[in-house]
């Protein structure tokens, strides 16, 4: 029966592969976040050439008048004009809504070489979040997929510094790249709703990052716990967009106290932000923090129960992340922030010549 059906609609002209897209488009608020969501972007090594190259091809799909919008100098103020509230109508970058399905797949494969796995899904789960603030699916200034905007700073090279920027609503994040090196600092990662559905596929972009910070505090001792917990309730973000160059005050229980166990789980917290980056700079990075845990601290404010309204920072020389939940919306723990800093590497002030 199923072979008679198809035969109709070929003979009716239905392409059968449109008509699958068209079932999934239904899922989705907008092209962009259709294409964002169900396009596999082609990434097929994060070498220094490929990530130039797929930032070339993106430009190349630009018209000159997106160039304009899209590509800024290398040492741009607007690179420290990012934030991650609701894009401005008059923001920088290209907005993934003004382009083309070529140019977004490029933009995505963009994206992909520059992340890895595990950061590439986690930027398209945010924006799919996004999607899902929209009122009834429609159009919202600053909110969606389709408001997400991108920049280019610099020219890609395989050799000298480079760019790159997404800016959007739960994303701020800021790619510096010359060489071999990459640094994301300073960058805001967020989502709101905490977890949804598409279809009948289930998507939650920051379970870890929520899970291992009460796994962190749950495997503190009492003393440990008495300077751990600085407030029984949840804190505010003390280094996030606008806050450039000001490194808070360090708060909490000192890592240099953790044992084995402690420090295999922090560790793996941290790297929950760090391993968004591609494998070599991820490792390189974290083989660097690993050498600074004894001068890390680790801070909670609220309840340490499993399920609980609460922030945490982890500090040291070279790191800043701040978690914390946020009221609008009504739960916090479905509205979720996050910034991670290196302050001695901002916008790759400090890469390696």
């Amino acid at each position: 029966m199923r072979t008679i059906y198809c035969g109709i609609l070929l003979f009716l002209g239905v392409n059968l592969t449109q008509l699958s897209s068209a079932q999934e488009r239904k899922d989705f608020v907008s092209d962009a976040s259709f294409i964002v969501g169900t396009y596999r972007a082609k990434t097929s090594d994060h070498s220094v050439k490929s990530m130039a190259a797929s930032a070339k091809k993106f430009v190349e799909t630009l018209t000159e008048d997106q160039k304009k919008k899209t590509v800024g100098k290398v040492n741009s103020e607007v690179r420290r004009q990012w934030t991650n509230l609701p894009a401005r109508p008059d923001a920088d970058g290209i907005r993934l809504g003004d382009l083309n399905e070529v140019q977004v797949k490029a933009a995505c494969d963009l994206m992909a070489s520059l992340l890895s796995k595990q950061g590439y899904d986690k930027m398209v789960q945010i924006m799919l979040a996004d999607d899902q603030l929209l009122r009834g699916g429609r159009p919202r200034q600053g909110f969606g997929t389709e408001n997400f905007s991108l920049v280019v700073f610099g020219a890609p090279s395989e050799k000298e510094e480079w760019g790159f920027q997404i800016d959007g609503h739960h994303v701020g994040l800021n790619l510096s790249i010359k060489g071999e090196s990459i640094t994301m600092s300073p960058s805001f990662i967020g989502t709101q709703p905490s977890a949804f559905r598409i279809a009948e596929k289930f998507i939650k972009p920051f379970e870890l990052e929520t899970d291992l910070g009460h796994q962190l505090v749950a495997s503190l001792d009492a003393k440990q716990l008495q300077t751990a917990i600085v407030s029984d309730r949840r804190g505010r973000m003390m280094a996030g967009p606008g806050m450039d160059g000001k490194t808070p005050k360090a708060n909490g229980v000192k890592c240099s106290t953790f044992n084995e166990g402690q420090r295999k789980i922090l560790r793996k917290l941290i790297s929950q932000w760090v391993n968004d980056l591609p494998k070599a700079q991820a490792d390189k990075r974290m083989k660097q923090l690993a050498g600074e845990i004894d001068q890390m601290t680790f801070a909670w404010s609220g309840d340490k129960g499993p399920i609980s309204d609460m922030s945490y920072v982890l500090q040291g020389p070279s790191l800043i992340i701040e978690y914390v939940c946020q009221d609008l919306g009504g739960n916090p723990l479905d509205h979720l922030h996050s910034v991670y800093r290196d302050p001695t590497n901002e916008y790759g002030g400090q890469m390696e010549k």
